[in-house]
């Protein structure tokens, strides 16, 4: 028991240490900037836009038709605003898994649940995030680009013999 209590209050010794020493408070302002980005890119995209460098970059990684690189314009506009309504009418649910962040950098793991025009499309992502002046500069996301082919659009996987 009293090795318990000393590891615990070794832990949280350490951790004021590290607050204190001015580590950690990048990376919790990096989440909460990509966590606030998350929570209205879908319903209030002004505010996750207003999360967005003015340098911006996306990319939806892998090898399938809507695998492609955006700029902040093209991303709200043509992502935001045609490939994923034409994908995914009815939305998608993102649960966020995993959160990992350093002073550059934030990654998240998420499960999404949708229904795409060619039936469920419960991929798996990772979201990697790159950050500069409190803004998020750059963006990968990557999927199984295998699903997002026979589920948002209408291709098959075909045996060569």
């Amino acid at each position: 028991m009293r090795k318990q209590i000393v590891l615990n209050l070794a832990l949280i010794i350490s951790t004021f240490g590290v607050m204190a020493g001015g580590h950690g408070s990048e990376e919790e302002n990096n989440i909460k900037v990509v966590d606030t980005f998350w929570e209205n890119i879908l319903t209030n995209p002004k505010v996750s836009m207003d999360l967005l460098h003015e340098d911006f970059q996306f990319e939806f990684m892998g090898i399938c038709e809507i695998c492609q690189k955006y700029n902040k314009e093209t991303y709200e506009s043509v992502w935001l605003g045609k490939v994923i309504p034409e994908v995914l009418p009815n939305g998608i649910v993102i649960n966020i898994t995993n959160r990992i962040a350093d002073k550059d950098w934030v990654v998240y793991t998420v499960e999404g649940e949708a229904t795409a025009i060619n039936g469920d499309y419960n991929n798996n992502y990772v979201m990697v995030m790159k950050m500069k002046d409190g803004k998020i500069i750059s963006f990968q996301e990557y999927m199984s680009d295998l699903l997002a082919e026979t589920r948002l659009h209408m291709k098959k996987i075909v045996d060569i013999k």
